[in-house]
């Protein structure tokens, strides 16, 4: 089996783009409307806009008038974001790694990354952003976060997910990861007034969203074919008997900081 190290982030999504696009979940509006008050954005503000993927982020700010500029490695996800973001001109796409970017020097005044900037190079992304933003400038960094939920279909599900990834047990807490990514940014000294926001929220799924959801995940793309239609019937099983609706709980989270002026 090809292990999940061997699969890189651009290829694993790109290759999924549809369904990547079709599963994967939005944010909440008061996220958006929140990162926009803390960065006091003016209407003609400039925003970078890191691992742009089919613009799931991108589409709130981009709705709003604001002039963005969108990095994504992956053709086929730009492909996507675009026929999305066609009728906002004022939104422009480099087709490359972050790290690989022209750099474009106190330019931008809000960056903003969803979903994507873990996958970033961290010797390089966070002083690469300062480096982009205005003096004043702000980061957001924001992710959607599954919390633990005791619905019984959750327990039927993790059985089964334990058949084909024994380790699942072993994910990392939320917590952890929040505390992990806001040490990250505090330690490459490049920010200010670090922010730490939660946003609960939930999503109803039919089984095949649900499974559909599934496959966006990097994992699922290194079972085999047997392994993936075998892990498909049994998760639509699981579902359809309890009910065939799943309501997944989401937890947003947001990192806000300023630049520290140079």
């Amino acid at each position: 089996m090809t292990q999940i190290g061997e699969i890189k982030r651009s290829e694993a999504f790109n290759n999924i783009a549809q369904i990547y696009d079709l599963a994967r979940p939005g944010y909440p509006i008061q996220l958006i409307d929140d990162i926009i008050n803390m960065a006091n954005l003016s209407d003609d503000g400039r925003i970078l806009d890191i691992g742009t993927g089919t613009g799931k982020g991108t589409i709130y700010f981009a709705e709003k008038g604001y002039a963005i500029h969108c990095i994504e490695p992956g053709e086929n996800l730009v492909r996507i974001a675009k026929q999305h973001l066609n009728v906002y001109p004022q939104v422009t796409f480099d087709v490359t790694r972050f790290e690989d970017w022209n750099l474009q020097v106190n330019n931008f005044d809000l960056a903003i990354s969803a979903q994507a900037f873990h996958w970033v190079n961290r010797e390089i992304g966070y002083t690469k952003v300062a480096q982009a933003l205005k003096d004043k400038g702000h980061i957001a960094l924001f992710w959607n976060f599954t919390p633990p939920s005791e619905a019984l279909v959750f327990a039927a599900l993790k059985e089964v997910f334990k058949k084909y990834v024994p380790s699942t047990s072993n994910t990392p807490s939320i917590p952890s990861l929040i505390k992990k990514r806001k040490n990250w940014i505090l330690n490459s000294n490049c920010y200010q007034d670090l922010i730490i926001k939660e946003y609960p929220w939930s999503i109803d799924f039919s089984s095949e969203q649900y499974l559909n959801l599934i496959k966006t995940q990097t994992v699922y793309q290194t079972f085999s074919q047997q392994q993936q239609q075998d892990l498909s019937c049994d998760v639509i099983e699981v579902i359809n008997n309890h009910g065939g609706v799943i309501t997944k709980p989401y937890l947003s989270v947001l990192c806000f900081a300023q630049k520290i002026a140079i």
